[in-house]
């Protein structure tokens, strides 16, 4: 089961369970995020750095993390699994990429089903001038690998 889809079954039993989405918050705000961490963000935006999210997490979780932590405005795009909260007030999560309509061509196989960042990097490339390109693309992998994280 990809791990997007298992977090909206955990959320929908959270929610069955009576914990609200205000509780789902409160958890993610008390996530401690290395003061390190936060300098490097801060610093590479203050060096002109074009900081995007990309993430197999969700959006809801994302933007609760990085508004708590005063961080979103560094973030000029975040692409993660879309989130949305229905009539009864329920996180529900989804993919992506829709997975059941056959797997993306990145080719690698290492990739979430529900999410190819290979895919997303290429999309971001393209609306980059090749100018530009290279230094990105170093930013982006030193800070992925700074971070512990991998790039399909």
């Amino acid at each position: 089961m990809p791990w997007n889809t298992l977090i909206d079954t955990i959320m929908g039993e959270l929610h069955a369970r009576g914990k609200t989405l205000h509780d789902v918050a409160e958890v993610l705000r008390a996530a401690p995020i290395d003061p390190h961490v936060v300098a490097a963000i801060k610093a590479a935006y203050s060096l002109g750095c074009d900081l995007r999210v990309l993430s197999d997490a969700n959006r809801f979780f994302i933007e609760t993390i990085l508004d708590h932590h005063g961080l979103r405005g560094y973030f000029s795009e975040i692409n993660t699994n879309p989130s949305r909260i229905d009539a009864d007030g329920r996180l529900c999560i989804a993919p992506h990429h829709d997975f059941h309509a056959g797997l993306h061509c990145c080719g690698l196989g290492t990739c979430p089903p529900n999410m190819c960042k290979g895919q997303v990097l290429d999309r971001t490339r393209v609306g980059i001038s090749s100018n530009t390109l290279s230094a990105v693309a170093t930013k982006t992998l030193s800070a992925a690998a700074g971070l512990g994280v991998g790039v399909c």
